[in-house]
């Protein structure tokens, strides 16, 4: 059901899609065929192609061209017109498609796993857009997703924000200085790398105040608990605005030291060993990585181990076929070395543990601002969007709605930020630019906002016409646009199989190109003749329902006016 972390396994014979002028489909069935018999593909492929047409019954296909030992199919004009109608009414969010082996899986998908000492910054949107469009194309592909995240709420890091509120607070609240909560909080966090310019000393402080955490002090653990719902409650402000939810949540405080009976239980098994200073270590340079401690000397946990009883905490309680953490490349390694723990400890899910990593966002061209001067929040990142978007409404001529209507705002601004982030693979680094990425022109979310707002005008002007599949498209762009809408099953498959957002992003916007190329070529309300036009406004209403469910996959909005 899944090979190597992927959900779908990877037959030797491919189905692909070729430049629209070689095919609708394409396949190297014939090489296949030829390497187990040792005979020419071109030839395998001549008598490949005079079967298959001989047993299309229903004139499917239209023409197999064979080239070089490629099978090229081209389907008939009237079922790709078929398909387009189709379109109109059978996408169901839920479940559009198995592959070949036709089952779902149960999947376990970490994503976001935020700190609570300050607010989440334009990295975490990286973050959470990519992980919840992953999440809508699994469930979406037939698959049960549980979407978790584990917040890390203790530590050093939670301390020095603590310490520096206790010192400098004075009893304020985010209510009393007018502050989002997450941001007041990391508001104190910023102090504290200002303040040990200042005083050396307060890395020992916060330490202190970590001891006295971890011992149970009453009034550490009393403002500790008021600092972390302080965050709480902004970033569940974010999380809404944004579309980011949970199944499930875990916080660190309350597993951090749990993972020890793991590793103990490794040394008894003879797969991790105790230093003579009492520490528990475990060697992998045998699988290229380092030498890796698990235990420190007095006994304590460091986060790996805590890592490492979160997942076989999850195992134990979903028993998923797949679990899934996406965080930046840079923590790469960590999850590398996780995976082989698993093994090391005999877990029978070790190879369905998969690391998602991605590359980092840095601002480009256009200027951002952050509200405290300092590093670019996500909250800080929409705010701009949303100034730019204004901006944008007031000065062009296409779009026609107010800059003041507040939700045509916010579903353009979090387009251009969520399609911003996902029409690139992971493995690219992000220049995010303002002025690019709020465009309605070129490929970028209000482009295709755009594109569905135009289809509906057209479709509004039309009043009622009659939903019904028509006769076959005559027009090069109607059979191109028609063609395109074929493979938009194939390529959800495609995009949550391969965890590639970018490829279903691709799609939709040669989409949109293709339908701006037809309404500019052809009349569609001054038809030729009112089947053409009836034809026409059929085609509209399937691309108009493809665009909208491929953006609420990516977790984008459409908008009816733009």
């Amino acid at each position: 059901m899944y090979e190597n972390g992927q959900i779908f396994s990877m037959p030797s014979v491919e189905l692909d899609v070729p430049k629209e002028n070689f095919g609708d489909y394409s396949t190297n069935v014939a090489f296949s065929i030829a390497r187990g018999g040792k005979f020419n593909p071109n030839e395998v492929a001549q008598i490949l192609a005079r079967e298959i047409k001989q047993l299309d019954q229903n004139g499917i296909i239209k023409e197999i061209k064979v080239v070089g030992g490629f099978l090229n199919f081209f389907i008939a004009d009237q079922k790709q017109a078929e398909l387009a109608f189709a379109m109109q009414k059978e996408i169901d969010i839920e479940k559009i498609g198995f592959d070949e082996n036709g089952k779902p899986c149960r999947v376990v998908f970490e994503y976001s796993s935020p700190n609570t000492n300050k607010p989440l910054h334009i990295g975490h949107t990286r973050n959470d857009v990519y992980g919840m469009a992953c999440i809508n194309l699994l469930r979406a592909t037939g698959h049960e997703v549980i979407a978790c995240e584990i917040v890390n709420d203790r530590g050093i890091h939670i301390m020095k924000s603590l310490l520096m509120y206790m010192k400098y607070g004075d009893g304020k609240t985010p209510q009393s200085e007018k502050i989002k909560p997450d941001h007041f909080v990391g508001k104190f966090y910023t102090m504290f790398a200002e303040e040990l310019q200042k005083n050396s000393e307060l890395e020992a402080e916060a330490q202190e105040l970590l001891q006295k955490w971890e011992a149970g002090d009453k009034e550490v653990r009393r403002l500790w608990k008021q600092m972390n719902d302080w965050f709480y409650q902004g970033v569940k402000e974010t999380y809404a605005r944004e579309g980011s939810e949970f199944d499930e949540v875990q916080h660190e405080s309350d597993i951090y030291d749990q993972g020890r009976d793991l590793v103990l239980a490794g040394v008894k098994k003879g797969v991790f060993s105790k230093e003579s200073d009492g520490s528990v270590a475990v060697d992998l340079t045998d699988k290229g990585l380092d030498k890796k401690y698990l235990l420190r000397k007095d006994g304590t946990t460091i986060y790996i181990t805590q890592d490492l009883y979160l997942w076989h905490l999850r195992n134990e309680e979903h028993h998923p076929d797949l679990a899934i953490v996406t965080t930046s490349s840079e923590q790469s390694y960590h999850f590398k070395v996780l995976a082989e723990l698993f093994k090391l400890l005999g877990f029978n899910w070790a190879d369905s543990f998969k690391h998602l990593p991605y590359e980092h966002v840095y601002l480009g061209k256009s200027k951002m601002s952050s509200r405290a001067g300092n590093a670019i929040t996500a909250d800080d990142l929409v705010e701009n969007v949303k100034t730019k978007v204004r901006e944008t409404m007031r000065s062009s001529q296409k779009i026609k709605v107010s800059p003041d209507d507040h939700k045509t705002v916010q579903a353009v601004a979090f387009a251009a930020i969520k399609y911003g982030y996902l029409k690139y693979d992971t493995n690219t680094k992000i220049y995010f630019d303002l002025e690019e990425t709020i465009a309605i022109e070129g490929n970028t979310g209000p482009y295709l906002q755009y594109t569905y707002a135009r289809i509906q005008s057209v479709l509004e002007k039309a009043g009622k016409f009659k939903k019904m599949a028509p006769a076959g498209f005559t027009q090069k762009t109607e059979l191109s646009l028609s063609r395109q809408l074929m493979h938009y099953d194939e390529t959800v498959v495609l995009a949550a199989k391969e965890y590639r957002p970018n490829l279903l992003c691709n799609y939709l916007f040669e989409l949109a190109s293709k339908f701006n190329a037809f309404y500019d070529q052809v009349s569609i309300l001054g038809a030729e003749s009112e089947d053409s036009k009836i034809a026409r406004l059929n085609l509209l209403a399937a691309v108009a329902a493809v665009l909208e469910h491929g953006l609420n996959l990516l977790g984008i909005k459409t908008v009816e006016k733009m």
